[in-house]
């Protein structure tokens, strides 16, 4: 007997839907850092997986961090990549712990594009001189387009003994999403020998069974560095037992990298800003005036002859 279309359909459907998961590319190698998102078939819930291992060890070196603040530096650096992926492709957004703990402030600004870059007060602060890193504070927030004129900016308490922690606490009470963000950081040796971290997020149209499904799944899951291998570099092993009895597919992917966009350009422009007496303080020395980037920690040296064209009136 021939299959109607509409049989074939339905058929195409049905085993469309039930079928096993699909990805969409190749899994980069396990050195590559990368961030990919998965969605189950009926968009009930989404999960972002993500390695910055090579990066964060990069930017650790580069800021001086010890094991203890390169730790926490791996820990907002994958919060931080995490989080903005859930957001519209245009936006970027910067994640700022204003807190009264030893290590400072710190801040972390992810492009639109993947790339990231991060500043830490005291790098050099160490845990076991004071009890902890992490004091009494506030997470703030920024989310912000290129093409708009406002940024967006969220504040919640640091409530919690984890920075994952205060990332579900902001997704929760201003984005109004379920979610469970959990990293991992491992340093020995002064080598970070991974940072990875995963996002699942329950959507609008899950339900009360999807959560019961992935609590189920989240009894028996390793830990995610354990599912990462050589031979399967995105963990895709792991992720199926984490979305085990939801049919899904990974569905995108993007790159992950430490970069800084400090340039001579934007430490003029910095530098315009100051009061024209300080200005032309500057501009009347005879030595170069060294700068240092506080996120990568470049050193730029600005001449007085560079220092006056600021004074100069716009033409």
């Amino acid at each position: 007997m021939t299959e109607s279309s509409g049989s074939r359909a339905r058929r195409l459907y049905l085993e469309r839907k039930n079928g096993p998961t699909q990805h969409f590319d190749e899994a980069p190698p396990l050195p590559q850092d990368t961030l990919w998102r998965g969605l189950s078939r009926g968009g009930e819930v989404r999960l972002l997986v993500v390695r910055a291992t090579t990066s964060v060890q990069q930017v650790a070196e580069r800021i001086h961090c010890n094991e203890e603040t390169a730790q926490l530096l791996g820990e907002v650096v994958l919060s931080a990549l995490l989080v903005r992926s859930t957001l519209n492709p245009e936006e970027r957004i910067q994640v700022a712990l204003r807190h009264h703990g030893p290590v400072g402030q710190v801040l972390v600004d992810v492009w639109e594009t993947g790339g990231f870059r991060v500043h830490m007060r005291h790098p050099e602060a160490k845990q076991d001189e004071f009890g902890f890193l992490i004091g009494h504070g506030m997470l703030e927030v920024t989310r912000s387009r290129v093409s708009a004129k406002r940024s967006h900016r969220s504040v919640v308490e640091l409530e919690g003994e984890r920075v994952d922690d205060f990332m579900m606490k902001y997704l929760l009470e201003s984005e109004q999403v379920l979610s469970l963000l959990r990293v991992e950081v491992a340093v020995q040796n002064g080598v970070v020998q991974h940072a990875v971290g995963y996002l699942l997020q329950l959507m609008p149209g899950g339900t009360r069974e999807h959560l019961k499904q992935i609590v189920e799944n989240l009894q028996t899951l390793p830990p995610l560095s354990l599912g990462m291998t050589e031979g399967d570099p995105d963990g895709r092993a792991w992720a199926e037992q984490l979305m085990r009895g939801l049919p899904w597919d990974s569905c995108a992917r993007e790159e992950v990298r430490f970069q800084c966009r400090c340039s001579e350009e934007r430490i003029l422009e910095m530098l315009s800003t100051l009061p024209r007496h300080e200005i032309e303080e500057l501009a009347a020395g005879t030595e170069l005036l060294d700068i240092s980037c506080d996120y990568c920690g470049k050193d730029y040296q600005i001449r007085p002859n560079q220092i006056r064209v600021l004074l100069d009136p716009p033409s």
